[in-house]
């Protein structure tokens, strides 16, 4: 019994989970610092209003909404929670992928377990990842 298509399915399925993996964590580190910024900014308003970042008064209306919005967001979509999951899915379905490629696949009984393995994982992974 070949595992071909199985493999090819589990590439694929890891190919966008890395791909997540990346989006997630990048969405996680822009929002942190947006928010550092912005709310630095709106709590500091006072002490700018006669310094050389004065200019910046004029955005605080602006970037207190951007900061209770992004902060809104960031409580719900939880992508540190997601960029994690991901990781952790990304790297178990690498493991199962190098199990896949083991010689021994094309028995029935291991290509069956890999089969329910790999099926499990995903299930896993879109109960805890995806919405």
């Amino acid at each position: 019994m070949s595992s071909n298509p199985l493999i090819a399915e589990m590439q694929g399925e890891r190919r966008k989970w890395a791909r997540s993996t990346v989006v997630y964590g990048t969405l996680n580190v822009a929002a942190r610092i947006f928010l550092i910024l912005a709310s630095s900014i709106v709590s500091a308003e006072k002490n700018l209003i006669d310094s050389s970042a004065g200019f910046l008064v004029k955005w605080v209306p602006v970037l207190a909404l951007a900061v209770t919005t992004v902060t809104a967001i960031d409580t719900w979509l939880k992508p540190r929670d997601k960029w994690r999951g991901f990781m952790e899915d990304r790297d178990a379905l690498s493991d199962l992928l190098i199990r896949a490629q083991k010689p021994q696949i094309d028995d029935a009984t291991n290509f069956d377990k890999l089969t329910g393995d790999f099926s499990k994982l995903r299930r896993r992974h879109r109960n805890k990842n995806v919405y």
